[in-house]
């Protein structure tokens, strides 16, 4: 039986992060026990190319290592994960907009020998 993955389900996640409760190797764990898991499914799949904020949400997670992510993104992933139905293309359009404000370069200097994104930042 498929189990769903609701929007709240990765918010949950996201503010157990930002809150401490969860750190980012848990919330890597998480993301890849359900990511590309055929044991679950969304709830929010939208038109022919079923696009799925939630599922884009949990693959950013589940590569959170390699893309630096940290907790200061968190507020816009949350935003995303609040973008309506049917809005998919403008609420992923946003997420992106914030993170090509992201130097990579000064993160992975800051996260050097930090767990988990070591291997990602030499």
């Amino acid at each position: 039986m498929t189990q769903i993955i609701s929007r709240a389900n990765i918010k949950e996640v996201l503010e157990r992060w930002a809150e401490g409760t969860l750190s980012a190797e848990e919330v890597h764990a998480w993301a890849g026990q359900h990511y590309q898991n055929r044991a679950y499914d969304f709830e929010d799949r939208e038109d022919q190319e079923e696009n799925s904020v939630s599922n884009e949400v949990l693959a950013q997670l589940d590569m959170l290592d390699m893309n630096l992510l940290v907790p200061e993104d968190i507020p816009s992933y949350i935003e995303f994960l609040s973008t309506p139905l049917g809005g998919f293309d403008d609420g992923y359009s946003k997420l992106k907009a914030y993170l090509g404000t992201v130097n990579i370069d000064v993160r992975r200097e800051q996260l050097k020998g930090t767990s988990p994104y070591q291997p990602f930042c030499r």
